[in-house]
Parts: C-alpha cells; structure tokens; sequence
C-alpha cells in the first residue's frame, strides 16, 4: 500500500521537527484523506467530516502556540479545503487534477441539492 502517492505536504518536510505533533498528525491525516478521495476510495462527503476532526485537533494545538484563535469549519468550506488540496496535489499532473476536481464539484452540488440546511452531514 503506497502511503504517500500524492505530493501532498511535499513542503512541509523540512519544517516538521519544530511542528508539534498533534499538527503534524493533523497534516499526515488530511493528506491520507486527499489520497483516499484522489483515488475515489472515500466520497467527498465522508471526506469532509474527517477532515473537519483533524483541522480541529491541529488548530487547537495551533491556537495555543501562537495565541491566535483558531476556527472552525463548516461542511461546504471543508469539501472546498479538500478540492483545493486535490488540486494541489495533482498540480503536476493538470489533466488528472480537473478530472478529480471535477467530480467533487459535482459530489459538492449534488450534496447542496439534497438537503441544503443539512447537506454535508455524512449519514450514519
């Protein structure tokens, strides 16, 4: 099983020893989870709450670093972070890049249509 397929946090290697590691375990989740839906092995939508817990565990150790409060992120904006992170990713491989985004956009809008006040939350 390949671990790390995708470029994703390709940069962030030479800064991780100063990092704590609740970020760098939030970072290495989130670049599971872009590798998991480039592959189209997780749907965007299970992607996005999964990607919310590990934002919210780094921020909270980010927050107390740096004292600089930390956010939250709703639904929508996470399955945007992710096609952002996807196209990212990809960069070096542009075709694949919009054939990916592509698809999440359109898991995006079918998931506003369904439930607009609730359309993000993964069912259980």
């Amino acid at each position: 099983m390949l671990t790390k397929p995708y470029p994703v946090g390709k940069g962030a290697r030479n800064s991780e020893p100063a990092l704590p590691k609740a970020v760098l375990l939030g970072l290495q989740q989130k670049q599971a989870i872009i590798n998991q839906v480039i592959e189209g092995r997780l749907p965007l939508s299970e992607a996005a709450s999964r990607f919310q817990a590990a934002h919210q565990a780094a921020s909270v150790c980010l927050e107390t670093a740096t004292g600089v409060p930390s956010h939250t992120i709703d639904n929508e904006a996470a399955c945007r972070a992710i096609i952002g992170w996807v196209c990212l990713a990809l960069s070096d491989r542009p075709e694949h890049a919009d054939r990916v985004s592509e698809r999440l956009e359109s898991e995006l809008r079918d998931l506003l249509k369904q439930r607009p006040t609730q359309a993000l939350t993964p069912p259980r």
